[in-house]
């Protein structure tokens, strides 16, 4: 039991998130790597409290290797790949390292989206940033398989209610307004593999 209640706060805290986490993914890979994700990247919770993560590619052309990490705390390795439902992009996001409830396989499911860079620097300009948005699906769809759970997601897609509302108006200002169950992160790095920089 402690063990549960010792692994499961790093899931949650990976996106700051409420931790939704899923028996099943959505599916497999079902494109390549999006290079945007690839990076190092920060954040930090209202607290004040830091938070990075490291998302490399690995040898395969549609995984990622992920590794979050807060100061003074061990970092936490996770598998992450790219589903698709009906065109819509989910970062799906597997522990590496045996933080899943019960010893079973647990995924993080999430949107991703581009977002302007930050303010830039006198002289410089804006780092990159993105938002990661848990989805907002009923709790009842944690234990559906793959196939069910792609038609749960159809269905919030179709009824608009997939993502949590917020105020493009105001973002289009500059103005990032808290929205449920997200959290900006911004690039302070990247990453080289084989030669080639992200």
């Amino acid at each position: 039991m402690k063990r549960i209640l010792r692994n499961l706060p790093l899931l949650g805290i990976l996106l700051l998130l409420t931790g939704c986490l899923y028996d099943n993914p959505p599916s497999g890979p079902s494109r390549s790597i999006d290079t945007w994700l690839v990076g190092q990247w920060q954040t930090k919770s209202k607290a004040g409290h830091s938070y990075s993560v490291v998302v490399a590619p690995t040898s395969a052309s549609d995984h990622y290797r992920v590794t979050f990490s807060r100061p003074g705390s061990s970092t936490q390795e996770f598998d992450g790949w790219i589903s698709r439902v009906d065109g819509f992009s989910i970062l799906v996001l597997k522990s590496l390292d045996g933080s899943g409830v019960r010893g079973a396989e647990k995924y993080l499911l999430c949107h991703y989206e581009l977002l302007a860079p930050s303010a830039p620097t006198p002289g410089g300009i804006g780092a990159e940033r993105i938002r990661l948005s848990e989805l907002q699906l009923d709790e009842s769809t944690r234990m559906l398989d793959s196939y069910k759970l792609r038609s749960a997601i159809r269905s919030g897609l179709k009824a608009g209610t997939l993502l949590a509302p917020f105020d493009t108006v105001a973002e289009r200002k500059g103005k990032l307004e808290a929205i449920p169950g997200s959290i900006i992160w911004t690039k302070n790095g990247n990453v080289t593999l084989n030669g080639e920089t992200f």
